[in-house]
Order: C-alpha cells, then sequence, then structure tokens
C-alpha cells in the first residue's frame, strides 16, 4: 500500500461515517414526500378517468429512481468501507527494498512515484459529463493502488453525485406535486 493510499484509508472512512446520519435523514424525507405523491397520485388515478390521471403516479415514480439510486449507492458504500477494517492489507517487511532501474526505491522515493502517477492520472480528462470529478477518481484510485486498496472508489461517483442532486431536487417536487395533486382531488 502507498503512503497515499494509506492516507486515503485513513480520511475516507470517518467522513462516510460521518456523513452517514445527514444521508439517512435525506434519503427519509425524501422517500417520505415521493411516498405521500405517490399516495395522492394513486388516488387521483382512482378518481378520475383517461391517461392523464396517472400522471402524478407517473412523475412520482420517476422523482423515486434517484432516491433508490442514491440509497443503493450509499449501502454499497458503507458495506466496502465497513469491509477496510476486515480486510486491511499489511505488508510482512515494512523495510523491504524494491529496485527500479538499477536503483533502490526507498518509501519517500515510493510515495513520490505514487503522487505523480495520481496527478498524470488527475490531468486525463476522458469524460464528457463531469470530467474533472472522473478524473479526480482516478487519480485517488492511483493514489490508492488500484480498487483493491480502496473499494470504495470502485463505484463512478458521477452518478452518486448526480444520485444525489436528484434526491435533492426530488424533495421540493414531490412536495409541490403533493400539493398540486391534493388540490385537483379536493376541487375536482
Amino acid at each position: 500500500m502507498t503512503q497515499p493510499g494509506d492516507a486515503l484509508n485513513q480520511v475516507v472512512p470517518p467522513l462516510v461515517r460521518l456523513a452517514d446520519r445527514p444521508g439517512g435523514a435525506l434519503l427519509k424525507v425524501a422517500t417520505f414526500g415521493i411516498g405521500t405523491f405517490a399516495i395522492l397520485g394513486l388516488a387521483h388515478a382512482l378518481a378520475f378517468d383517461g391517461w392523464r390521471a396517472w400522471l402524478p403516479l407517473v412523475f412520482a415514480a420517476f422523482l423515486a429512481a434517484p432516491v433508490v439510486l442514491l440509497a443503493q449507492r450509499r449501502r454499497r458504500l458503507r458495506l466496502q468501507v465497513d469491509g477496510l477494517a476486515v480486510h486491511r492489507t499489511v505488508s510482512a517487511n515494512p523495510r523491504e527494498i524494491v529496485i527500479v532501474n538499477g536503483e533502490p526505491m526507498s518509501a519517500p522515493s515510493e510515495a513520490a512515484a505514487s503522487f505523480d502517477a495520481a496527478l498524470a492520472e488527475g490531468r486525463i480528462r476522458t469524460a464528457r459529463v463531469m470530467p474533472r470529478v472522473e478524473a479526480a477518481q482516478r487519480a485517488a484510485v492511483a493514489a490508492a493502488g488500484g480498487h483493491v486498496h480502496a473499494p470504495y472508489l470502485k463505484d463512478d461517483l458521477r452518478v452518486t453525485i448526480a444520485a444525489l442532486l436528484g434526491t435533492l431536487a426530488a424533495i421540493p417536487l414531490a412536495a409541490l406535486g403533493s400539493i398540486v395533486t391534493a388540490l385537483v382531488l379536493l376541487t375536482g
């Protein structure tokens, strides 16, 4: 394991545990809002005729997609971070010397090489959507020494960020949809 990889494995798990409760609260609020909207949408579909009567229920299902995806990613991230303590990688001899190109490579030069590789990965931006996030994730994987040492970086962070933004947008949209559907049910 590289020194930047050790640093990542010391910093990321506490951050994930710190963000666990607010993330759970966000998912509960979103689930409550979308659930209320779905129940009102179902009541609207049963009270009125035609295909337009089903639109509130379809919109509620559409809003539920990023919430379900974020809940799945959150659960998987927690499992991967909790598994770090169980599957800790320790080298047998911390004083072993690796020879690269005829020169011994010590721990500081190994850390510098790992950092340089991470910087090189961070400069490559090939993605069309959120290229900096993708480059930062690849750089972090390179710094950690691969997905074996940082399994929490295996999932694409761009999808997780999009699911988070979708969940944040779903809460006010579900509240607005619930209010409009309730008003239509009361006046119709």
